[in-house]
């Protein structure tokens, strides 16, 4: 009952408040008086000391929505993280041409490809496309282009999926752009489970939406706005279908927003190319591959003399290197066996700047010029061959077909279709796994010259070994079979053994 001594307080509106504890705080402005009501007793608050109460209790909502983003932030898929041991990076005065390339089509100065908001940056294994993206994010950082990366790690268990990529990406778009992380902070306050919602949900709620609150806010300019987000190593992520789901989101985004430019890295999988081949996605894709049109083998030239003259230089038993050293034959070999690939010339600096041997002796080693050490020199490479093959789905079959570029070069796919008494096609759909370390066009060709060595190799290949000499025979064989055949009338054989 109401006690009839004490004035009735004014009509609240709770519809605009916020219960802490067991208290209403009022938002709105409009009333005359503040009241604060606990335990029967009624104080008055000016409206400045209410504000602040209001303007502090936001503060916590922001913080505890940033705290949530941090939660879910993958530092190991950072460019710079401290958690990836010896990330690679492009050796000075290397990979110039390409950098400068990516650099302009960020900024809009690639003619007609600034109009493509997305850039597909592929090759083999141990092309260096990570090198590339690591040198690409330092330098676009240093000019105020850069709004995020997320670099996949098979590997890495906390970075082999996108659960935590858009996280990641918003968290490093909030350093960039201060006003940024408040915006974000109250999207995830008004949706605590964002974190769990589809990749493409993710991107609008946690990038996209805050993005432009922030630029229309902005006072700057839209040109002086960081644009680029960098997506490397795509094909480490281990759900093929989160790959697919991931460049599909991007594609939206360039829709939303032209104002973001997506840099993805990867090998080229079949079911990538497929994805990128889309009719949808085409006309906004810019492709890169690597090869030899970026100077790939004069690079690799220009390391290993780089390196070698390193090790003569600082190395404990420079003293005992032979003049000169390496000779010059030797620097060419090594850049041919490479074959634009950069895994290869590492591969071998690695193994011969060794402070516990000779480097001469090392590198000897490896052009079988005298017998190999404990360790053997190409143990990385191989493992990523093994892996590579292991993945196919009929990995006997493979090596059956691998073998005909290990033998005799680029060779024919309906060849080697009509020698194995294989169906139409059978190549293409054997080696779909396979687009990282072979090229399947109308021929099969090794994108490694060294995938050649490791089969050929027993104590390289394991399991995988092929004895290139018997099976030449027996390649032979069904060729003469097949002439000898009514089948062979039409049968024209377009390389020669």
């Amino acid at each position: 009952m109401a006690n009839p001594g004490r004035p009735v307080p004014p009509y609240a509106n709770i519809s605009h408040s916020i219960l802490h504890n067991p208290t209403f705080i009022q938002h709105n402005h409009n009333i005359d008086q503040r009241l604060y009501i606990r335990s029967g007793e009624r104080r008055k608050y000016p409206l400045t000391s209410l504000c602040r109460r209001i303007s502090k209790l936001r503060s916590v909502f922001l913080t505890a929505g940033y705290a949530r983003l941090l939660e879910n932030v993958a530092t190991a898929a950072l460019h710079d993280s401290v958690h990836v041991l010896d990330p690679p990076k492009c050796h000075p005065n290397t990979r110039v041409a390409i950098i400068q390339n990516i650099r302009n089509w960020t900024v809009g100065q690639a003619q007609e490809q600034s109009r493509k908001p997305i850039l597909w940056l592929k090759g083999g294994a141990g092309a260096g496309k990570s090198a590339i993206a690591r040198s690409v994010a330092e330098r676009c950082s240093e000019e105020g282009l850069l709004l995020g990366t997320f670099f996949f790690g098979a590997a890495d268990s906390t970075r082999n999926h996108v659960e935590k990529l858009v996280a990641t990406l918003s968290y490093q778009i909030s350093l960039v752009l201060p006003e940024f992380r408040d915006t974000v902070a109250t999207f995830i306050e008004e949706d605590p489970l964002i974190f769990d919602r589809s990749i493409s949900t993710q991107f609008n709620t946690l990038i996209i939406r805050p993005f432009w609150r922030v630029l229309t806010n902005h006072s700057a300019t839209l040109s002086t706005i960081p644009c680029l987000i960098i997506i490397d190593g795509l094909d480490e992520c281990s759900a093929v279908n989160s790959q697919r789901d991931l460049l599909l989101t991007l594609q939206e985004v360039t829709n939303t927003t032209s104002l973001v430019r997506f840099l993805v890295c990867s090998r080229p999988e079949s079911h990538l190319n497929n994805t990128f081949g889309l009719s949808h996605m085409v006309p906004i894709i810019y492709k890169i591959f690597l090869d030899d049109d970026y100077a790939a083998g004069k690079d690799i030239k220009l390391y290993l003399e780089d390196k070698f003259m390193q090790i003569k230089e600082g190395h404990p038993f420079k003293h005992l290197l032979p003049h000169p050293w390496p000779t010059r034959k030797m620097v060419g070999t090594l850049v041919y066996k490479s074959s634009g690939q950069f895994i290869y010339a590492a591969t071998v600096i690695r193994y011969v700047e060794s402070p516990r041997h000779r480097p001469d002796q090392r590198l000897n080693a490896i052009f079988q010029l005298r017998p190999p050490f404990k360790d053997l020199p190409f143990t990385e490479l191989d493992a990523l061959y093994r892996l590579i093959i292991s993945k196919a789905e009929d990995p006997s079959a493979v090596l059956d077909i691998l073998v005909f570029p290990a033998l005799y070069g680029q060779f024919d796919a309906q060849d080697i279709e009509t020698i194995l008494q294989l169906e139409d096609g059978a190549v293409e759909v054997m080696l779909a796994d396979l687009h990282s370390i072979v090229t399947i066009d109308r021929s099969v060709k090794f994108l490694h010259k060294s995938l050649g060595d490791f089969l050929s190799e027993p104590q390289r290949a394991g399991d995988l070994y092929c004895d290139l000499s018997r099976v030449r025979l027996s390649h032979v064989a069904s060729v003469i079979n097949i002439f000898s055949s009514e089948s062979g009338a039409n049968f024209h054989l377009s390389n020669s053994f």
